[in-house]
């Protein structure tokens, strides 16, 4: 929820406006209370994991923000733990310019093939030295991705949100 409150805050104090939320799998069952209690409604996009068990969630998806399309997998079925190249292959299939993926629970960023790929690690299983993060991604209408990497920090009893490096 910190991420989302985070999200929304951003969004008032900037001006700023996030287009879409995108969950990689593992926990979809938590989405709609977080977003709920963090009074922060945009669309959602998700794609299952393997731990999750509602079926109705698709495995793979194919979205556009701001003309440019994405692939969302959770990244299980693609063998991203090994390598990168079978979901860059599916991207490019797919007709996409990026595949944004999770499974290893770490944050990643690269390019496979003429494929962007992201994996903005995971808030809730982090398996990272970095702990919590999610990222950003900006999808101009022409041009580079461009991608910005947070982490949680608990300090006391409150959550931070700060900026990192990957």
């Amino acid at each position: 929820m910190a991420a989302l409150d985070w999200a929304r805050q951003t969004q008032l104090a900037q001006n700023e406006s996030f287009s879409a939320a995108i969950f990689l799998g593992d926990g979809a069952d938590d989405l709609p209370l977080a977003s709920a209690q963090a009074d922060f409604t945009i669309p959602w996009y998700k794609v299952r994991g393997n731990l999750d068990m509602d079926v109705s969630i698709p495995k793979f998806l194919v979205i556009e923000v701001s003309g440019r399309k994405l692939f969302l997998a959770h990244g299980n079925l693609h063998n991203v733990n090994e390598e990168n190249r079978t979901i860059a292959i599916a991207a490019k299939s797919a007709g996409a310019e990026a595949a944004l993926f999770g499974h290893t629970h770490a944050p990643y960023c690269s390019q496979s093939d003429g494929i962007f790929l992201l994996n903005p690690g995971s808030i809730g299983r982090s398996r990272s030295d970095a702990g919590p993060t999610f990222a950003v991604l900006v999808c101009p209408d022409s041009g580079s991705f461009q991608v910005r990497f947070f982490r949680l920090e608990r300090k006391k009893e409150k959550i931070d949100v700060e900026e990192m490096q990957v």
